[in-house]
């Protein structure tokens, strides 16, 4: 059987080829692995904006390369990061059984038509669960502690003397947090802030059981009473036509004046511009983002002059591991379809 990995370097499929390679499974050591490189990324100014492309519209704007159609052809599994998955690509492979996205998301894969054509598309959707909590939570910590304004002030050879009952420090566990959307990485950030720091969590969503939330001592409430009550905000909502701009100045104008804005998931979940206003304005207390309307974040940003802000530059997935890690979710899947059994995470 053979895999073709498609993605804009070789990592991804070196790091498979080595796992098969190791694995004590004989139908791992027997897969066939080849490599086509997607050169639709290099097309654009920025990697940024092709994601930005992508999540607006799919992977059908996209021009398949050579190598990638003629490899296809004989592939039973198709194993992508970024690589654009369209309708000419799909139409390409011949024998293509399984299409295995090692992300979390799936925009640039054309899923109907893959459908149509009886070929299954699984991918991993928790495989950044634990590094995004991870930023989720430091970037609350930043604003709630002043973290970053406190380290420009003493690098610059400052000491301020700080006194109790300073406004500008807040505790975490005294703190409510309100998580919109209840997927797996807001799973994993819920228990960051239940478990590790005693805060209430509360959280609107629409699709997972509420039992679920009830297991994980989460509260859910409608989105205007999170907003209401939280004094933490973050969001992990899956971007989509309902859900874009989700957060706008009505929402903001609900929230405390007190409340710290956190975005790690899709920018445009959240009307920038109302944001940027928000923070301008003393609406609410600060925000720490790490996704942007446009990426790189534009030099004349009003965001880059604010100093009730921690910004990171859309890294809260990145880790030296990650990879790897992600790879153990996409193996055992792989795994599952070898050997006949029902996919876990079947699109």
């Amino acid at each position: 059987m053979k895999v073709l990995v498609v993605d804009r370097f070789r990592e991804l499929a070196d790091e498979f080829q080595a796992f098969c390679w190791r694995s004590d499974l004989k139908i791992f050591r027997d897969l066939e692995i080849d490599y086509a490189k997607d050169t639709n990324i290099f097309r654009m100014q920025t990697f940024e904006e092709y994601v930005q492309k992508m999540e607006d519209e799919g992977p059908e704007w996209t021009t398949p390369d050579e190598e990638v159609l003629n490899k296809i052809k004989d592939a039973d599994i198709l194993l992508i990061q970024w690589g654009a998955i369209s309708s000419k690509v799909i139409d390409a492979a011949e024998n293509l059984k399984l299409i295995m996205t090692i992300r979390s998301g799936y925009e640039n894969i054309n899923i109907a038509y893959a459908k149509n054509r009886g070929i299954k598309v699984s991918f991993a959707p928790s495989r950044l669960a634990e590094v995004v909590a991870d930023m989720t939570v430091a970037l609350a910590l930043s604003e709630c502690r002043g973290i970053v304004r406190r380290n420009l002030i003493a690098t610059k050879g400052e000491w301020v003397e700080e006194k109790y009952n300073d406004a500008s420090h807040v505790a975490i566990s005294n703190l409510v947090v309100g998580i919109v959307g209840y997927g797996g990485i807001a799973r994993t950030v819920a228990k960051r802030f239940t478990k590790g720091f005693g805060s209430r969590v509360i959280a609107y969503e629409k699709i997972t059981s509420p039992g679920i939330l009830k297991e994980d001592g989460v509260e859910q409430v409608e989105l205007s009473e999170l907003l209401k009550t939280a004094d933490i905000i973050t969001m992990h909502a899956r971007l989509c036509p309902e859900t874009k701009h989700m957060i706008g100045e009505d929402e903001f104008a609900m929230m405390k004046q007190n409340a710290i804005f956190i975005n790690t998931a899709r920018a445009g979940l959240v009307d920038e511009q109302a944001l940027i206003r928000a923070l301008e304005t003393g609406q609410i207390r600060g925000a720490g983002l790490d996704v942007y309307e446009k990426e790189p974040l534009p030099y004349d940003s009003p965001l880059l002059k604010m100093d009730n802000v921690t910004l990171m530059p859309h890294s809260a997935g990145i880790t030296n591991d990650i990879l790897k890690n992600s790879l153990k979710i996409i193996v055992t899947e792989i795994e599952r379809f070898l050997n006949g059994e029902t996919l876990k995470f079947q699109v």
